[in-house]
């Protein structure tokens, strides 16, 4: 029998950065011209640089600290276009043609990823699941059946039924067929040696502060140099440049946290999200010696409010314990996420 430590790691650190090997970059020490310079080193700044440079663009990204090290590097991994009970929602406020739009952009960016690597032989861990969002209330379970409707307004592959396969109380999920998981970093560090190849540049530890405007625009950074650039691409989590947009008034940041456990019981597949509070998320990934970890995750709040960040912690491993007999908690880590009033992402040109 496997001897159990449940307690909690003494620090925070994500599973995803364990056992490899990221390149390193160097801070930019002069002024530099660029055709388009990104800023941030997430999956939206890496993608964006890949893309750019492989159609033989002049490509420059920046970030502030270590590439891959914010959200990107904390998060829980699912390729979604599930994002919890949404399409109802959208249907409501935006109209079936526009929710449809959200749907489609969405499963084009995992379709991206797929092809992405095949093209590449990218070992990432990546594996098609299918998504499940489930309630354990009544008044969630009428709200997945309107999600179900939502999904069959919008001609998106569902199914509905009133049991997953564990012993967590759900009295209806709506699943999304054929998603995915990965692991994101193996993923992309594969994208930034190609970058490398294809002459884009990348510079860490490199604040940009403010955009000048001229032809081209300069970037000002906290290193004293500055980088000119017929576009920017702001790929930051939140626009650093908010002079005039105000973004910071109308979003509020989420925290939610994360628990990578060891049990002896076998997982049997897929993704799952509880539609009530406090919310629930879980996946499994391959460990370091081909064991299966389960990742746990939820108990999100506004950020800055509610009980201590140990709590979190504290209630995912109870939830963990009660129906997954863990025998380890190897890992524990939280992101933030931006969430904008209608839920729909801040893209394209910065405007007032």
């Amino acid at each position: 029998m496997t001897e159990k430590n449940t307690d909690l790691p003494q620090f925070p650190e994500p599973f995803w950065r364990n056992a490899l090997d990221f390149p390193s970059f160097a801070k930019l020490d002069s002024d530099i011209t660029t055709d388009i310079l990104i800023v941030g080193g997430g999956i939206t700044g890496i993608t964006s640089a890949y893309l750019l440079a492989k159609q033989g663009v002049k490509v420059t990204l920046i970030d502030a600290g270590k590439i891959l090290n914010g959200t990107t590097g904390h998060t829980t991994a699912k390729i979604t276009a599930q994002h919890g009970l949404i399409y109802d929602q959208l249907i409501t406020d935006h109209g079936a043609e526009k929710a449809k739009l959200y749907y489609e952009a969405n499963a084009e960016g995992m379709q991206l990823i797929k092809d992405l690597v095949a093209e590449h032989s990218i070992d990432c861990d990546l594996t098609a699941q299918d998504a499940y969002v489930y309630a354990n209330t009544d008044e969630y379970k009428n709200k997945i059946q309107k999600e179900l409707k939502a999904y069959q307004k919008l001609g998106i592959r569902g199914d509905y039924t009133d049991e997953i396969p564990f012993s967590i109380p759900c009295k209806a999920a709506v699943i999304m067929k054929d998603q995915a998981q990965f692991h994101p970093l193996k993923y992309l560090t594969a994208l930034i040696s190609t970058i490398q190849e294809a002459g884009g540049t990348i510079h860490e530890y490199t604040t940009a502060m403010k955009i000048e405007d001229g032809d081209p625009p300069t970037v000002l950074t906290d290193t004293g140099h500055s980088i000119k650039s017929k576009q920017v691409i702001v790929a930051s989590h939140f626009p650093f440049n908010d002079e005039t947009g105000l973004y910071f008034a109308r979003v509020h940041v989420k925290r939610s946290y994360v628990l990578a456990i060891r049990t002896e019981k076998e997982y049997p597949g897929g993704m799952y999200y509880c539609a009530d509070s406090p919310s629930r998320s879980l996946r499994y990934t391959e460990g370091e010696d081909g064991e299966k970890l389960i990742l746990v995750g939820g108990d999100g709040h506004k950020t800055g409010q509610g009980v201590s960040t140990i709590e979190h912690y504290e209630a995912l491993k109870d939830f963990s314990s009660n129906y997954f007999d863990v025998t380890d908690i190897p890992y524990r880590w939280s992101a933030q996420d931006i969430v904008t009033p209608d839920k729909i992402p801040f893209v394209g040109p910065v405007t007032p």
